[in-house]
């Protein structure tokens, strides 16, 4: 699992700070041009924005596909927003009561229906996939990348032996080194 993300050449972030990852559209693109008076062809390599766990953004020149090859695994938590797995903590439903407490205190206004709220390292965010998608997506994602739990089958080599005994002794609490080291 990687725990830092290369953007943009030389500058490493790491993955635990990152709240949301989202493709940038040409629209949005058109509106950063206006928004800082230059010209669209400034903006065209731009291709994701990064948002962090203090909501500042970042955009960058890779795309999904990068990030996930620098062993990123993420999650889509809809809205074309993407989480990476590893920082997603928790997932409980979005209740219709918790919506109407957010829009009473009038500093939300929610364009889209949430069915869950997912805490992650970085905050917490809503999300149109319901709790259990949020954590089944998670563990794909985490399994896919090879971040997550390994299926057990037959111990062929040592490695998996000592795979074998590390998720034994996660599981049971027992020593980190071997009794007889």
């Amino acid at each position: 699992m990687s725990k830092s993300l290369k953007i943009n050449g030389s500058t490493i972030v790491p993955v635990h700070n990152i709240r949301t990852i989202k493709a940038i559209t040409d629209a949005e693109r058109g509106r950063m041009a206006e928004k800082y008076g230059k010209p669209a062809s400034d903006f065209a390599g731009k291709n994701i924005s990064i948002q962090f766990a203090d909501k500042t953004s970042k955009t960058a020149e890779l795309t999904l596909d990068d990030v996930r090859g620098q062993g990123i695994a993420l999650v889509n938590a809809g809205a074309d927003r993407f989480v990476p797995a590893a920082n997603i903590k928790a997932a409980e439903p979005f209740t219709k009561e918790d919506a109407a407490k957010l829009k009473e205190g009038g500093d939300f206004t929610l364009k889209q229906t949430f069915r869950s709220r997912v805490e992650t390292t970085a905050g917490v965010i809503l999300s149109s996939a319901t709790a259990q998608q949020i954590i089944d997506r998670a563990a794909k994602a985490l399994e896919t990348s090879g971040q997550g739990a390994k299926p057990s089958g037959p111990i062929k080599t040592v490695a998996d032996a000592e795979a074998a005994v590390e998720q034994l002794q996660k599981k049971s609490g027992g020593p980190k080194a071997p009794a007889n080291a």
